[in-house]
């Protein structure tokens, strides 16, 4: 008889593997024919599964689309901040958040259907039917970044480069919520110029570093 250990093994690998495959039939199906005309059964069946399954990994392709983002960012934000603790960044903190953020507006640009959409279910639409679009572990994923971005301010107020008197949290907040609105207003204008956005970025965050002052 096989070890239930074994048994168990064999489950996750296989659960991982059907995960893997749904994640990219959904992003295939997405880029091919758009987030507003991709369907839940084109998915299923590019990845393998029977529709019912699919429902069991995602109830909907707004949770699906969802899926795909958060996890894209999530190791977006887990690559340029280990650069930047790893002292691959040079600059103070202006810089430092210039290129995390940068590399977020290289993936929108890059994934603008996805982006935009992911945008419109997350802030236009946070809620449906009354209950909330993320679910608390997606939801905890999207705070990841901003709990980074207060990390590395605090880093900058042990090095005497920020006040110390501020609140770390807070001026996190402050530097997301400034990144989120330039953000939106660079996907509206539709330019598609990543350099022009980012230096619209810049200039907004350096006001909103000085304006923490120093020491």
């Amino acid at each position: 008889m096989e070890p239930a250990s074994a048994v168990l093994r064999r489950r996750e690998n296989a659960k991982r593997d059907k995960r893997r495959r749904i994640n990219e039939a959904a992003r295939a199906v997405f880029t091919e024919f758009g987030y507003k005309n991709a369907n839940m059964r084109e998915i299923a069946r590019r990845a393998g599964v029977a529709t019912g399954t699919l429902f069991l990994y995602a109830p909907d392709k707004r949770s699906l689309l969802l899926w795909i983002v958060i996890d894209d960012l999530t190791h977006l934000t887990a690559e340029t901040f280990n650069d930047v603790k790893a002292g691959r960044v040079p600059g103070g903190l202006l810089e430092q958040l210039v290129y995390v953020f940068e590399a977020r507006y290289q993936y929108a640009n890059t994934h603008l259907d996805l982006t935009l959409n992911a945008l419109q279910e997350i802030v236009i639409k946070p809620y449906v039917n009354g209950m909330p679009v993320l679910d608390p572990e997606r939801e905890r994923e999207v705070f990841v970044m901003r709990d980074h971005v207060a990390e590395l301010v605090r880093e900058h107020q042990r090095q005497g480069r920020i006040r110390a008197t501020e609140d770390a949290d807070s001026i996190g907040r402050l530097m997301m919520a400034v990144y989120h609105a330039t953000l939106r207003n660079w996907l509206r204008a539709g330019s598609g110029d990543v350099t022009q956005g980012v230096a619209e970025l810049r200039d907004l965050l350096r006001l909103a570093i000085e304006g923490c002052g120093s020491g």
